[in-house]
């Protein structure tokens, strides 16, 4: 819970807090403006990042799972086995994930409750590539609810890039490392994990709202 202060007439404090779902405390400030207290409950805000055996949510498996929250605190991690699938060259050349070290861990069905309860608990869901997580979560039924905001990185950065640069052709697939390098994001030794891909996804989220905050004041 986190109180929030707001300044101006008791009409604007009273309209503010109100729409908030929040009552106010108002007090008169020694230059005559009213000042507001209230309490907020912070959104729930989750970042995660996907390792799979491929790119087709029907034919390929999820083998593992990061979920952090916005302070960067890993809220799940897991790594599981397929049931289907015994050979994914293509993306164990891109993670690291190789079917040597994954076949005899558990299903990520396992922990399907816990992990729907932590993305279905959440106002916003921030994701690097969108569609593609999407479909995974839906075919495993571990999407986030229709009230759930889902953000996308990938697409947030692109129209970043595109407004900056006054170049329309930006808008198109941008990898997660590029995007991370540009905002000088410091990967670590293993860049490829799940865990350091949400880390990194939250940061260039985090940066491209920053970027837009500053251009938002810059009179």
């Amino acid at each position: 819970m986190a109180e929030v202060r707001v300044i101006g007439t008791a009409d604007e404090i009273e309209l503010i807090a109100r729409s908030l779902g929040a009552a106010p405390r108002i007090q008169r400030r020694r230059d005559g403006m009213m000042a507001g207290y209230f309490e907020k409950q912070a959104p729930k805000i989750i970042c995660l990042d996907l390792g799979t055996t491929g790119p087709n949510p029907v034919e390929d498996e999820i083998v593992a799972i990061a979920i952090v929250d916005w302070a960067g605190n890993v809220v799940h991690e897991g790594k599981y086995g397929p049931s289907r699938k015994e050979l994914w060259q293509a993306a164990s050349e891109v993670n690291e994930f190789a079917p040597d070290n994954q076949i005899d861990l558990h299903s990520v069905f396992d922990d399907q409750e816990m992990i729907r309860e932590i993305i279905w608990g959440a106002d916003e869901v921030i994701v690097y590539n969108a569609p593609r997580v999407m479909k995974f979560l839906e075919h495993s039924d571990m999407a986030p609810g229709s009230r759930t905001r889902v953000t996308d990185t990938m697409y947030e950065y692109c129209r970043w890039l595109s407004e900056k640069n006054h170049d329309r052709n930006c808008l198109a697939n941008i990898e997660l490392t590029d995007a991370a390098e540009k905002m000088g994001y410091a990967w670590g030794n293993n860049p490829h994990g799940p865990v350091p891909n949400a880390l990194a996804c939250l940061a260039v989220q985090i940066w491209i709202e920053g970027q837009q905050n500053e251009e938002h004041y810059d009179f």
